[in-house]
């Protein structure tokens, strides 16, 4: 079963390059805007949320930190793909994502930082409750 990535970009071309571009490896869904993808997540979360930062309404920082403020969405890894540099002037609090990439991104370089922290999230996870086995002779 193929990870779920949610793409939230607010440039149609951009939002399909992306799908385009990661479905052969991830089961992807796309929103046009911040509020919709948020909603997307509440209903059928994804294992990652990959985000424009520069969109009108809910841009990527404030998603991120309603991500961030969610509890079945906040172990959720926020990848960042944007035309700017990160934010260095934001509030102290601002919520920062797991990986930022400035546009125009290689694919492989995407590819490659999804695994990642894919990997880191798994490793992360709370491992499941053991089982006893009782044997008896």
């Amino acid at each position: 079963m193929k990870p779920k990535v949610l793409i939230v970009e607010n440039s149609w071309t951009m939002r399909e390059t992306l799908r385009l571009l990661l479905s052969g490896e991830f089961d992807c869904t796309t929103a046009a805007d911040g509020e919709s993808g948020l909603q997307l997540a509440l209903a059928h979360p994804p294992d990652v949320l990959i985000s424009d930062v520069n969109m009108d309404g809910m841009d990527g920082y404030a998603l991120c930190g309603r991500f961030r403020a969610e509890p079945t969405l906040k172990h959720i890894p926020v990848v960042f793909v944007s035309g700017y540099a990160p934010r260095t002037d934001g509030p102290p609090d601002q919520p920062v994502p797991d990986a930022y990439l400035v546009k125009p991104v290689k694919p492989p370089v995407l590819i490659a930082q999804i695994h990642a922290l894919l990997r880191k999230e798994r490793a992360a996870a709370p491992a499941p409750p053991a089982t006893q086995s009782v044997w008896k002779s």
